[in-house]
């Protein structure tokens, strides 16, 4: 974690609130006028309880940066970022939070308290990634200055590649298994999973149908194909395409109960199904280089 200096920027009321000032101060050594000299002395003094003020306002602050735990390339996901305010007796105000990609405001942090804000932004490349760096800024109390800190955190993510939306294709199962789940038919039950395009409509569980307000299917060993190998075979010409389906297929068969393996030209994951397969298959996605 870094901070940088303190940076102050004058905003266009601060440039007039300024040149106000000079002109009065040159004013008042002109005429000698001992209320001018009041005025001039007041708004200098306005502005150095500015600069006190807001330098309060942003020292004792820290922040914790929050990802979400699935991210994918072009689609927007929520960003937390948790403020924590260690100072014993004073709070913060007007706190800006700029990033390249946006902008979140907190409003009010209590002493020793910690808030959290949101923001919506979006990666444009898979891989892993790094937080990018973020400006602390407040215009507390006036609105003639903005000063603030940066703040770089060394945290690094993984963006997974954009799912796009394609059919099912027949090739990725092996026709032996086809034949053979033909043959062995339902032997016994497994498990209830949500409906997905494609299921029989005969294997449905009303009853858990009707209790949940959504389509069921009941699942049985042995109940045909279960097993599915994406590939990425060698020569693609747009392997970012080519990624961004299997990230789909990946998530769709694993939803629909399968056991999905990988095959690259240096790796093979066999078929398994869970949650940890699914992140393994997804991380092999966005690290992959062709």
């Amino acid at each position: 974690m870094r901070k940088s200096r303190f940076q102050v920027k004058i905003t266009k009321p601060g440039i007039f609130f300024v040149a106000l000032t000079i002109m009065l101060g040159i004013a008042a050594v002109n005429t000698g006028n001992n209320l001018i000299y009041l005025i001039a002395a007041l708004m200098l003094s306005l502005m150095a309880l500015s600069g006190l003020s807001s330098f309060l306002n942003l020292v004792g602050l820290d922040f914790k940066i929050e990802v979400p735990e699935e991210t994918y390339v072009s689609k927007q996901a929520l960003l937390t970022i948790w403020v924590k305010n260690k100072k014993p007796c004073i709070p913060s105000f007007l706190l800006g939070i700029n990033t390249p990609l946006g902008t979140t405001w907190l409003p009010y942090l209590p002493p020793k308290k910690t808030m959290s804000v949101y923001l919506w932004v979006s990666f444009p490349k898979r891989g892993w990634q790094k937080l990018p760096e973020m400006t602390i800024f407040s215009y507390f109390p006036l609105y003639f200055f903005s000063r603030g800190f940066k703040y770089f955190k060394d945290q690094t993510f993984l963006i997974y590649p954009k799912p796009l939306s394609c059919p099912l294709p027949s090739a990725i199962f092996h026709q032996g298994e086809r034949e053979q789940g033909r043959r062995r038919g339902r032997e016994e039950f497994r498990s209830l999973r949500e409906w997905v395009s494609g299921d029989d409509l005969r294997h449905v569980h009303w009853l858990a149908t009707a209790r949940l307000n959504k389509l069921v299917i009941k699942e049985y060993e042995g109940g045909g194909i279960k097993d599915v190998i994406l590939s990425i075979p060698s020569g693609i010409e747009d392997i970012e395409l080519h990624l961004s389906r299997l990230t789909y297929l990946t998530n769709t068969l694993f939803k629909a109960g399968y056991a999905v393996g990988l095959k690259t030209d240096s790796l093979y994951l066999p078929p398994k199904r869970g949650l940890q397969q699914r992140k393994n298959i997804l991380k092999t996605l966005a690290l992959y280089e062709g």
